[in-house]
């Protein structure tokens, strides 16, 4: 089992299942088994909506994690379905972004790196996200699970690179600027 199976996948996996922490009854309809080269990470579906989930484990560069999650809808990875279609018309991609352990990068580090990526072209994110239908980006600490949408953390980028500008601090002022518009 990999380290991306152990600390994202499987959180994910089981946040999907319970009904109260995911608000809505999903079907885990595939799952990677090992490395994911050929398929998506996580597929969750329910009536309407299908979620393709690319996760990545955070255990070195933030560039490298981010390289992987926005090369992830370009690739050529069909859905699982009885049908053979790429894919079908309620499919939203996902990113999934997650540590398993204590260590030195917390979660407003997470935070703050994809907020400096996406305040550099905000008009680039917000035409990614619409047309390659990326839904959401989930964040996992140590099963803990959280869900922010995907234009609404692109609009919170832009606002974090208003207060930033305003103030030329510290990377930790900017860690925490981050840590506040997130939890806010």
């Amino acid at each position: 089992m990999t380290k991306e199976e152990k600390f994202v996948v499987n959180p994910l996996e089981k946040y999907f299942k319970e009904f109260k922490r995911s608000g809505a009854k999903w079907k885990i309809k595939d799952k990677s088994k090992g490395r994911s080269e050929k398929g998506w990470d996580l597929q969750v579906e329910r009536k309407n909506q299908v979620l393709l989930i690319e996760a990545k484990h955070r255990r070195g560069p933030f560039a490298s994690i981010l390289a992987g999650l926005t090369a992830a809808p370009l690739t050529n990875r069909p859905e699982k379905m009885k049908r053979n279609l790429y894919r079908s018309w309620a499919a939203r991609v996902c990113w999934a972004i997650g540590r398993g352990t204590r260590d030195k990068h917390n979660m407003s580090l997470n935070y703050q790196n994809l907020f400096d990526y996406f305040a550099r072209n905000l008009k680039f994110w917000r035409c990614y996200s619409k047309i390659l239908k990326v839904k959401y980006i989930f964040f996992v600490d140590n099963e803990k699970v959280a869900k922010i949408g995907f234009v609404k953390m692109v609009n919170l980028a832009e606002r974090y690179s208003l207060q930033k500008s305003k103030s030329q601090k510290s990377m930790a002022a900017e860690n925490f600027i981050a840590g506040k518009l997130v939890f806010k």
